[in-house]
């Protein structure tokens, strides 16, 4: 197995392209950045691809009817969410160019996430800056991808595929230091991977009783309390009671890659193939291969247990480039 060139084949299709009603499976797309303010990002989204703009709060606009459906543009900040509107206001002016704006769309065909991509060079032309532009500027892109179903043989499998890939996408895209010292995209912890790959949870019940000693947040590069709070709610509501923020998605919420939105050649093809490898792993004999390695590299000292070791022994199971 080997990543792809860039632009070889465009927003190459994932591995299971339709859902277990047979539709087409759809991704969110967020974009996090800077430079821009939130007025000028929805203008340029309205020029791209047209609709009608509401402005009634300048800090969180809405494109609606575009030909990619609604899109949500708003200055992205727990601090003003738990204020006041006039205080929340304040807060956001005071911290803009520290905190991202942030486009949200619709779930979109893949077809349409590529539309939503010849939206990225004009952002750039107009200023917007990425994770790397800036000491502080730790800004991400997240894909909200529909599972098959949740007890779906691919989901469960994606998910193991996932927890031991996720050091591999770490050394292969450089996540940025500021995303890396920030607790919002945390690795799992290595004990649940371990668990995940010596269960091998079939169900969701029995996969968020293994996740539940172990992850608290959604602060994750793959958060999966979306997926739990749609899928076994009552179970979520058990383990997450006091979990307020999550909204129920029949989908993996993936938040590790950067953004670069700054960065010529940059689009949204890089995150979408960094998740497109999880899914074609997931879709293979590999994962077992992997999870084989995995048990011995666990088990044996003379192996070693670092993140770095089981890179090495990963990129030459997949046969792709070493970081």
């Amino acid at each position: 197995m080997t990543l792809r060139t860039l632009d070889a084949d465009r927003f190459a299709p994932l591995p299971v392209v339709r859902n277990e009603a047979g539709d087409i499976r759809r991704i969110g797309v967020e974009v996090e950045f800077s430079g821009l303010s939130e007025t000028r990002v929805a203008e340029i989204l309205q020029e791209t691809f047209g609709g009608d703009l509401d402005e009634d709060d300048p800090h969180c606009l809405t494109l609606k009817g575009s030909a990619l459906g609604d899109l949500q543009v708003e200055l992205d900040t727990a601090l003003a969410k738990k204020a006041d509107r006039k205080a929340g206001a304040r807060v956001m002016d005071l911290l803009r160019g520290l905190v991202p704006v942030e486009v949200v769309t619709e779930p979109l065909l893949p077809e349409e996430v590529e539309r939503f991509d010849t939206v990225i060079p004009e952002l750039r032309a107009a200023g917007a800056s990425g994770s790397r532009d800036g000491v502080f500027l730790g800004f991400g892109v997240h894909l909200n991808v529909e599972v098959v179903a949740p007890e779906a043989r691919q989901t469960m499998r994606t998910i193991r595929a996932f927890g031991l890939l996720d050091p591999v996408l770490r050394a292969q895209s450089g996540i940025d230091v500021t995303r890396r010292v920030l607790p919002f995209v945390n690795a799992w912890p290595r004990a649940l991977v371990d668990l995940l790959v010596r269960e091998r949870p079939e169900h969701m019940g029995d996969l968020i009783d293994l996740v539940d000693p172990h992850v608290r947040s959604r602060n994750h590069a793959l958060d999966l309390l979306p997926l739990f709070k749609w899928s076994v709610p009552k179970l979520f509501e058990a383990s997450f009671s006091d979990d307020r923020a999550t909204s129920a998605r029949p989908a993996f919420h993936f938040r590790l890659p950067d953004s670069q939105i700054n960065e010529s050649g940059w689009s949204l093809q890089e995150p979408w193939e960094m998740w497109r490898l999880v899914e074609e792993v997931a879709a293979s004999e590999r994962l077992e291969a992997l999870e084989e390695a995995w048990v011995e590299h666990m088990d044996s000292r003379a192996l070693g247990r670092t993140d770095s070791a089981w890179v090495r022994i990963a990129v030459d199971i997949l046969d792709i480039a070493a970081p």
